[in-house]
């Protein structure tokens, strides 16, 4: 006896299915984040700021990420924040207030990193890892009472820096996180997920750069 016929009708059902189930998926949202993000590329009259704040919500909303702030290199060499996500009005002007030079992001006598990638550095607490003026970007009392239980666990003055790199791996700017809001390090897909992130507004950057 020869096998039934599959109803074409069952696929496309079981395929609509599948894919919404999918959004309880935590690699699916980043993905659906990805692509929403993705798609404002398309638009030719792209507002970069917009572009940057959109990605940097996005981090805090749909990825989980606890505080964001997003950087860029200006017309005079210096590197200073323009965007953030999640942090107090306190604290985001006390980041609104610095500028870096592109020697300090290669530091490592003041700012004590551990490269994780190509693109991403990681800095702990434990190491202090800031400079002069930027006291008031985080809580030195609550980092000197905060206590890791685990691996996994964050505790305040740890962050992330993550590169935007244009043509030529030209340093334009950074993504700068701090852990997520459920008190642990990001996973390694989240952490990829914001390379991407990186990396699309590095090409927004440059597309805007050469027009």
């Amino acid at each position: 006896m020869g096998s039934e016929a599959i109803n074409p009708e069952v696929i496309k059902k079981r395929m609509w299915l599948d894919y919404q189930y999918s959004c309880a998926n935590p690699a699916h949202e980043h993905l659906d984040c990805l692509l929403t993000l993705v798609t404002e590329l398309a638009d030719p009259q792209l507002d970069i700021r917009k572009f940057m704040k959109d990605t940097a919500d996005a981090m805090t909303e749909r990825l989980g990420v606890k505080e964001v702030t997003i950087g860029l290199r200006h017309d005079d060499g210096l590197y200073r924040y323009e965007v953030m996500s999640g942090l107090t009005e306190e604290r985001w002007m006390a980041h609104a207030a610095l500028a870096y030079r592109y020697e300090d992001f290669l530091e490592s006598s003041i700012y004590k990193f551990k490269q994780i990638s190509k693109f991403t550095k990681l800095f702990l607490a434990e190491d202090n890892p800031y400079g002069a003026g930027e006291e008031l970007t985080y809580s030195k009392t609550e980092m000197m009472k905060s206590e890791r239980k685990s691996l996994e666990d964050t505790i305040e003055g740890d962050y992330l820096d993550i590169s935007i790199f244009g043509k030529g791996d030209e340093l334009l700017g950074w993504i700068e996180t701090s852990g997520m809001m459920n008190g642990k390090f990001p996973d390694v897909q989240t952490i990829k997920s914001i390379e991407v992130l990186a990396t699309v507004i590095g090409v927004a950057l440059s597309r805007a750069k050469a027009e």
